[in-house]
C-alpha cells in the first residue's frame, strides 16, 4: 500500500498533471481558438511554471538542458519584440507575443518534466487517448448520434457532412490527427507484444478514419508526406528489419486512399478545389495569397506585427474575395506578413536543427526512443505541409501539440526509470 506521503501532490506532479490538462482541455474546448479558452491556456501554464520554479527553488537545481532549438528560439523571440515595438497595432501585438511566450514555456516544461522512459510513454498515451477520444466522438456526431449538444456546430458552413468532432473546423480536426496517426505507427513498428499491435491498429484505422471523414484535402497530401518520411527512414534503415510490414502497410493505406477517393463525397470535396466554395477554393486562395505577399512588400523588415494581419490586411485584400480573411491560409505568409523577411531564416534555421537532432535519435538503439521520435517526426513534417495551404498553427489546440512533439524530437535521451524516478 502507498504511504499517505506518496499521495502528495509533488511540484513536478503538478507541473506534469498541468500539462496533462492543457492537452486535454485544448482539443475540447473547440481547439481553443476563442479567448477564454486562451486565458485558460495562460493560467494552466502560469500553474505548471510556478510549481516547476518552486521545484528548482526546493532542489535549487538550475542546470540548463541544452536543446538545438534554443538560440533559434531566442532569435525567434528577440524578431517578434522588435516587430511588436514597430507594430501598427501594438496591443493586438502584445497579447500575441504572451502567447507565444506561453508556447515556448511549455516547450522547456516538456523537456524538464518528461525525463524517463514511463513519463514520455505516459505522455504519448495521453495524446494518442484524446486523438481516439475525438475520433469516437467524432464519427458519433458524423452519423448523427452526437450525445453532447455542446459540441453541435451545425451554424458552421464547412461543417456540413464532415466530421469536426470538438473542432469548430474540419480542417483543423484533420490537421490534429495527422499528427497524431504517425505517433501510433511508430509505436506499433518499434514494439510491443501482439495484443497491443492489434490494438494499435485499430487506433491507427480509428484515427484514418476520422481525418477522411473531415474532408480536409490538405490533409490527405500532408500525412502521405509524413508517412513517406516514415517508410523511407524504415526502408533504408539497416537495423529495421520489418521491411515487409512496412511495405504491407503501404500497400494497404494505398488501398484505402483509393477506395475513400472513389466515393461521392470525396470527390466533390476534390472538385471543390476549383470549382465550388467561393471562400476556400484554389482561385480564392491565390488572390489572398497575392495580397498577403503585397502586404509582405510593403512591410519587409519588421512585418506589421504580431497578431496584426486580420486588421492590416483589410488595406491588401484584392477584389474578388467573397469574404473578409483573417488569416493567410498559409501560416508561413502569414507569419511572415506579420513579423518581417527575416522570419524566413529562422523558420529554416528551427527546421534543421529540429531534424538534424532527430535523425541522430534515431539511430539510437532503444526502440521507444526510435519509435517515438520517428512518429514525432512524421507528425511534424505532416502538419508542416499542411500549414503551406492553412492555418493550423494559429489553432492553439494543434499549435501546443506541435509544441510537444518539437520538444520531444529535440529532447535529451529519456533516463531509465531507476535513475532520477520522480
Amino acid at each position: 500500500m502507498n504511504s499517505p506521503h506518496s499521495l502528495l501532490l509533488t511540484p513536478h506532479s503538478v507541473t506534469r498533471y498541468s500539462l496533462y490538462a492543457l492537452l486535454i482541455f485544448t482539443p475540447l474546448a473547440r481547439a481553443s481558438v476563442q479567448p477564454w479558452a486562451i486565458t485558460i491556456i495562460h493560467m494552466l501554464t502560469l500553474i505548471a511554471l510556478t510549481a516547476f520554479l518552486l521545484e528548482k527553488i526546493m532542489t535549487w537545481d538550475w542546470k540548463w538542458i541544452r536543446t538545438p532549438l534554443d538560440k533559434p528560439f531566442i532569435a525567434l523571440a528577440v524578431l517578434c519584440l522588435l516587430s511588436s515595438v514597430f507594430s501598427l497595432h501594438r496591443t493586438t501585438s502584445l497579447w500575441s507575443m504572451i502567447l507565444l511566450l506561453n508556447y515556448l514555456v511549455i516547450f522547456y516544461l516538456i523537456i524538464y518534466t518528461f525525463r524517463t522512459r514511463s513519463q514520455l510513454r505516459h505522455l504519448i498515451y495521453l495524446i494518442i487517448g484524446v486523438a481516439a477520444f475525438l475520433s469516437i466522438f467524432g464519427l458519433f456526431k458524423y452519423f448523427g448520434s452526437n450525445p453532447f449538444p455542446w459540441w453541435e456546430y451545425s451554424d458552421i458552413k464547412q461543417n456540413a457532412n464532415r466530421l469536426s468532432a470538438t473542432f469548430g473546423n474540419p480542417d483543423h480536426l484533420a490537421g490534429y490527427m495527422e499528427m497524431t496517426l504517425p505517433l501510433v505507427l511508430g509505436l506499433f513498428l518499434f514494439g510491443f507484444d501482439r495484443r497491443k499491435k492489434f490494438f494499435l491498429i485499430y487506433l491507427s484505422f480509428l484515427l484514418l478514419s476520422a481525418l477522411i471523414l473531415s474532408l480536409s484535402r490538405g490533409s490527405w497530401f500532408a500525412l502521405i508526406t509524413g508517412l513517406t518520411l516514415m517508410a523511407a527512414f524504415l526502408l533504408f534503415d539497416r537495423h529495421f528489419k520489418s521491411k515487409r510490414l512496412v511495405l504491407a502497410i503501404i500497400g494497404l493505406t494505398l488501398a484505402t486512399v483509393f477506395i475513400v477517393l472513389s466515393t461521392t463525397p470525396v470527390v466533390e470535396r476534390i472538385l471543390t478545389l476549383t470549382e465550388k466554395d467561393a471562400d476556400t477554393n484554389l482561385h480564392s486562395r491565390l488572390l489572398g495569397w497575392q495580397g498577403t505577399i503585397t502586404m509582405i512588400e510593403e512591410h519587409p523588415l519588421l512585418g506589421t506585427g504580431p497578431g496584426t494581419y486580420a486588421t492590416v490586411f483589410t488595406q491588401y485584400q484584392p477584389p474578388g474575395l467573397a469574404s473578409r480573411r483573417f488569416t493567410a491560409h498559409n501560416d508561413y505568409l502569414h507569419f511572415i506578413a506579420e513579423t518581417g523577411l527575416l522570419l524566413t531564416g529562422i523558420i529554416v534555421w528551427m527546421g534543421l536543427a529540429l531534424y538534424r537532432k532527430g535523425f541522430r535519435k534515431l539511430k539510437n538503439p532503444s526502440r521507444l526512443v526510435r519509435g517515438i521520435t520517428l512518429g514525432a517526426m512524421s507528425g511534424i513534417t505532416a502538419i508542416l505541409v499542411h500549414s503551406f495551404g492553412d492555418f493550423n498553427l494559429h489553432i492553439p489546440a494543434n499549435a501546443l501539440l506541435f509544441t510537444v512533439l518539437s520538444a520531444i524530437v529535440v529532447a535529451p535521451l529519456p533516463k531509465h526509470d531507476s535513475i532520477n524516478q520522480k
